[in-house]
């Protein structure tokens, strides 16, 4: 008779990759900036607080489903390379057994238990499959009804019931992710070496957290994000044994490869050393050696502190970065003070303008005028703005940190998505895998790797993120799938940081609001409802997330409330 695993949970199905960290928050965070706390024991490595999962070891007398319901809980624990779990193997698969080429996180809540179906000696597992987490810790949620199944066989060995056939991997619940894993972000270069790139990941968390983000990165980007990004460390390079932590410094000793690097991959690859370790909250510097040997980065000290490498910032935007949105045809800025039009064409009335899109450096603006094309011009007074043709049902534009404005012609035959420059012809982008539909918002990250699309099918709006490759001649939006979430309808996306969206709309009740988001769709801040007829929002790292309503009233959030800018719409920040 199938029977449910003796173990119900009541944890809502969770599909993205702050599993761990959303679960986790309250008592586990990793700030990566403030205060450094003392005291490491020296030559210790540094672990991040977690919750201990207590692997239970086989008993004498369980029956077979009780064997595998304790290797399923234990195969949780990777303590000695999974120990207990392998307990509750015979002795010929103990060794065979690779549970580190993937796992499958399947639903175990109330409601939605797994089964095991025994026949003879066989038991197979079947279960709603949420996620899986790929070798290199890539969390993809699973198209929704997906089911799981696997099969394991089972004999006697001296009297106990053992686990002789088993499909390699793990098997993990929801519960057991947030349990045993964290999210971390594995940072890449673009390939131009001018900006990092986030790589979210889930890690095993216990010892050796600092070892663990160093190899993992050294293994390189995942297969999806690959084609956008590069690596800064020669082929070949490996860790010295392990990354160790003394005196809140890390010590990271490279293989001969490393050598090989040259003055700009030295620059590079530090950046990514630093920027991936400074998420563990102890760590206050890192220390770089090849075989033992300091390396010699130019312009770098031999601890490179946690702060390190500031022009690489992932998230890219200037700390005098302002807010815009339009009244009456005018663009206005804001920062600490009262909002005021913008030098040029666009603040003096010259050029009507809406959906403005303001460059990272803040000195370039791309509109929609009146008559839905697209205008570029300076932000300087005695400036002109010039007109682009390249269509007249365009989306709102956007810009990354080439200087390129990103826009979308919707036109009857599908869309188009073009690139401008400034005194440069369009460049129309190629695309691969475009999902059908009316592309309502298109959002291209900061850092110019990735892009964020909403298309409106059949019935409702859904998120996708996409990632940038970029030729010499050529540029192509490629790997787009799908952002998972509780929205019913999604109508608008901003990038709020380098690995968060912000994401308007209609939730569960109906109720259209905005939520930072993280890139696999688990809501991480609920942002309240700002008011019913809610249009546009826009997002930038250390600022306040900015909303409109079709009423023409811009709200930005700060202090957990919306609070009234004024009169006004399309509210933007640069990108």
């Amino acid at each position: 008779m199938p029977s449910r695993l003796p173990r119900p949970r009541g944890l809502r199905a969770l599909a993205g990759l702050a599993v761990a960290a959303a679960l986790l928050s309250a008592c586990a965070g990793i700030p990566d900036s403030g205060p450094v706390r003392q005291g490491a024991e020296v030559g210790s490595e540094r672990n991040e607080p977690f919750i201990q999962l207590i692997a239970r070891e086989p008993v004498s007398g369980l029956t077979e489903q009780q064997v595998l319901d304790g290797f399923l809980q234990a195969s949780a624990s990777f303590d000695n390379d999974h120990g207990v779990a392998r307990d509750y193997l015979a002795p010929e698969v103990q060794h065979r057994w690779r549970p580190g080429v993937g796992v499958v996180v399947y639903d175990d809540s109330s409601g939605n238990g797994a089964l095991l179906v025994q026949q003879g000696s066989a038991i197979t597992l079947r279960a709603t499959e949420v996620a899986r987490i790929s070798e290199q810790g890539e969390y993809t949620a699973s198209p929704g009804g997906t089911v799981t199944s696997a099969k394991f066989t089972l004999r006697k060995v001296g009297g106990e019931w053992r686990i002789a056939s088993l499909p390699d991997g793990l098997f993990l619940t929801q519960l057991d992710v947030a349990r045993a894993y964290r999210s971390f972000d594995l940072y890449f270069p673009d390939p131009t070496r001018t900006v990092l790139v986030p790589n979210p990941v889930l890690l095993p968390v216990g010892s050796g957290v600092s070892t663990s983000l160093v190899r993992a990165l050294l293994e390189g980007p995942s297969a999806w994000l690959a084609p956008a990004v590069a690596t800064a460390f020669p082929v070949g390079t490996s860790l010295i044994g392990g990354a160790p932590v003394r005196n809140n410094v890390v010590q990271v000793d490279l293989s001969s490869a490393a050598s090989r690097a040259g003055s700009e991959d030295m620059r590079a690859m530090s950046a990514q050393l630093v920027w991936t370790l400074r998420q563990l909250s102890d760590v206050a510097a890192v220390q770089i050696s090849v075989d033992g040997t300091p390396l010699a980065v130019p312009g770098a000290s031999p601890d490179q502190p946690r702060d390190a490498w500031p022009s690489f910032d992932p998230d890219v935007l200037r700390a005098s970065a302002l807010g815009y949105f339009v009244r009456h045809g005018r663009v206005y800025s804001f920062g600490s003070g009262s909002p005021s039009t913008v030098p040029g064409p666009f603040g003096d009335g010259q050029v009507e303008v809406r959906s403005p899109a303001v460059s990272l450096e803040g000195d370039l603006l791309a509109g929609l005028d009146s008559s839905g094309r697209l205008v570029l011009g300076r932000l300087a007074n005695d400036e002109k703005a010039s007109v682009v043709v390249v269509g007249t049902s365009l989306t709102a534009p956007s810009w990354d940190i080439f200087g390129d404005a990103w826009v979308v012609d919707r036109t009857k035959a599908g869309p188009t998505i073009w690139t401008v420059r400034v005194g440069e012809k369009p460049r129309k982008v190629d695309t691969v895998g475009l999902p059908p539909g009316q592309v309502l918002a298109l959002s291209v990250a900061r850092d110019g790797a990735r892009a964020a699309v909403v298309i409106k099918g059949a019935d409702a709006g859904r998120l996708y993120v996409g990632r940038v490759e970029r030729a010499a001649d050529r540029i192509t939006l490629a790997g787009l799938r799908p952002v998972e979430s509780s929205y019913s309808d999604v109508l608008d996306v901003s990038w709020n940081t380098a690995d968060r969206l912000v994401v308007l709309g209609v939730g569960p009740a109906g109720i259209t609001q905005p939520s930072i988001v993280d890139l696999a769709g688990v809501v991480l801040r609920d942002l309240g409802s700002v008011g019913k007829n809610i249009t546009s929002v826009a997002g930038a790292p250390g600022r306040p997330v900015l909303a409109a309503t079709a009423t023409g009233t811009v709200f930005q959030y700060s202090n957990l409330n919306w609070t009234e800018l004024g009169a006004g719409v399309d509210p933007a920040y640069p990108g």
